[in-house]
């Protein structure tokens, strides 16, 4: 019952068919960042916008339909959890473009956006309800990317940032797999929970 709990008072967070489109979003828009991929440079900024808006078409509008018609829908109380918007968009999202400009403009010896992005994820995981220790794997994965440079890999900034966001594609996409397999395990294959408030 508790993790239920867990479960229905962050529900929109573990929805994680939402989370793929999205990965895959990153994925395209990464490697048409990265130098190493052979793109004709005119067609390079072009690429990542449109499909990241029809990413978000599709995990808001398809994938956000299929929950609500397969699981019933959890209504938020926004009381459990005063903080965590706004740590999220003052402290973690900023923290995030910041470190990838460090990267970008001084080159610091290892990949400071990885290190960023592997205490971002962790935060997510425990923000919203602990379990899901995949992301805690995806979380060292990143640290160790964040170390490729000491190794003599990824020397060129651009292309590490490049690659910074292929790889928190591939998480999103298989984190997002996982926890949807996570969530109908704990919900016990259950096909409607109805209006369920949080408690």
């Amino acid at each position: 019952m508790q993790r239920i709990e867990a479960v229905t008072d962050s529900f929109f967070f573990w929805q994680g068919l939402r989370l793929i489109p999205v990965g895959v979003a990153l994925m395209v828009v990464g490697l048409s960042l990265s130098p190493a991929v052979p793109l004709p440079k005119p067609v390079r900024p072009w690429i990542g916008l449109p499909v990241l808006l029809g990413s978000l078409w599709l995990s808001s509008t398809v994938i956000g339909g299929y929950y609500a018609r397969h699981f019933g829908r959890v209504r938020a109380d926004a009381s459990r959890h005063p903080h965590r918007a706004t740590v999220k968009w003052m402290v973690v999202y900023p923290a995030m473009v910041l470190a990838m400009v460090v990267d970008a403009v001084w080159h610091p010896p290892i990949i400071v956006g990885g290190v960023v992005f592997a205490i971002g994820v962790e935060a997510f995981r425990e923000s919203t309800g602990g379990g899901r220790f995949h992301y805690i794997a995806a979380a060292i994965a990143l640290v160790v990317f964040a170390c490729l440079p000491t190794l003599g890999l990824l020397q060129n900034r651009i292309d590490a940032l490049a690659w910074l966001i292929v790889v928190t594609g591939m998480i999103y996409t298989i984190g997002g797999l996982l926890d949807h397999r996570e969530l109908v395990g704990i919900l016990d294959g259950a096909t409607s929970l109805g209006d369920v408030g949080t408690i």
